[in-house]
């Protein structure tokens, strides 16, 4: 009895301590802010890098954590899945930020839909539209500014090429039919033809045109 009441004990310690993790990382991030909107001296990279660290602490958090971020929106149906919204972030970069915060932000608003959760190329059914108008210029502006600012936003950057990279070399859930998902691997292949997963692409859309492809057309997934 004794050892089950240190155990439950011991518990509602660690739940203390993950709450108040969680809580210093919000303080930081939200004190970090007050500081960049007043000018007194953190960049804005500074700032998202701390939203990004607060998410993920409440994210990982006890029930009885913070359950909300400025400037971030709750992702899909978990209510502690926080999303940078890029609109919030962009706002503050045309205001006080450099010319690089700006480009970052504009991309990163054009990845996402309004809702700053689901990537623009993504539907809501689980479902990817490989010819979607945007995704070209995405990959080009992402690889473009991961080329010409190697240090900035690092994580983020990475995270976005590598996802529109897996989309074209992996991805398999297609919004459209055969023909849909051939017009966008080929303009893909016209456009990046160095890419490093060209080959990759290459292979598959010899695949779709064999009908030997591992694609599942009009896709739905859930």
């Amino acid at each position: 009895m004794v050892k089950a009441r240190g155990a439950v004990f011991l518990g509602l310690v660690l739940t203390s301590l993950g709450a108040a993790e969680a809580g210093d990382a919000r303080k930081d991030y939200l004190h970090s802010l007050e500081l960049y909107e007043q000018g007194l001296g953190f960049s804005l990279e500074h700032v998202f890098d701390s939203g990004l660290v607060a998410a993920r602490a409440l994210r990982d958090a006890p029930p009885d954590a913070p359950a909300s971020l400025p400037g971030f929106i709750v992702g899909g149906d978990d209510a502690r899945d926080f999303r940078p919204d890029p609109r919030f972030f962009l706002d503050l970069a045309k205001r006080r930020g450099t010319g690089v915060d700006r480009e970052f932000f504009s991309l990163l608003g054009r990845t996402y839909a309004r809702d700053g959760v689901t990537r623009l190329y993504h539907s809501p059914t689980g479902c990817d539209a490989f010819d979607h108008p945007e995704l070209e210029p995405l990959y080009r502006d992402w690889t473009r500014f991961w080329a010409t600012t190697p240090r900035a936003y690092t994580v983020t950057v990475e995270r976005e090429v590598a996802a529109l990279e897996d989309l074209y070399s992996q991805g398999t859930c297609a919004c459209g039919d055969s023909d849909s998902v051939q017009a966008g691997l080929e303009r893909f292949l016209k456009s990046f033809p160095r890419s490093p997963v060209a080959p990759r692409v290459r292979a598959r859309l010899d695949q779709v045109r064999a009908g030997t492809s591992d694609f599942r057309f009009r896709c739905q997934q859930g």
